[in-house]
């Protein structure tokens, strides 16, 4: 299991219109459990870091390389043996906070 606090991302790095993806993960400081595909808090952090990716224009193989695992999770029920896709939103969460600071 793959998890994160959700007080790694830090707000001066965030973009202005990506605030409204970021205050439910910045308002709750809860550790994510990124293994956890379709749950709240994991919807709210693909949310917040598709629209970093799009601010920052950064990470977009990162973020193609988490689209197609979800894809395929949600279509057949496993990627690549895995039926989640924890370790790609952890490389898209990384590239998103290193691009940002």
């Amino acid at each position: 299991m793959v998890k994160v606090e959700s007080t790694k991302i830090s707000s001066s790095s965030i973009a202005v219109k990506c605030e409204k993806y970021a205050k439910p993960l910045l308002k709750r400081k809860k550790i994510i459990d990124l293994d956890s595909i379709g749950n709240q808090q994991n919807n709210n952090l693909v949310d917040f870091l598709n629209c970093q990716c799009k601010a920052l224009k950064a990470c977009a193989d990162v973020q193609k390389s988490y689209s197609n695992c979800h894809s395929s999770v949600m279509g057949t029920g496993s990627y690549v043996g895995r039926k989640n896709c924890g370790e790609e939103l952890e490389k898209l969460l990384t590239c998103v906070l290193e691009a940002g600071k």
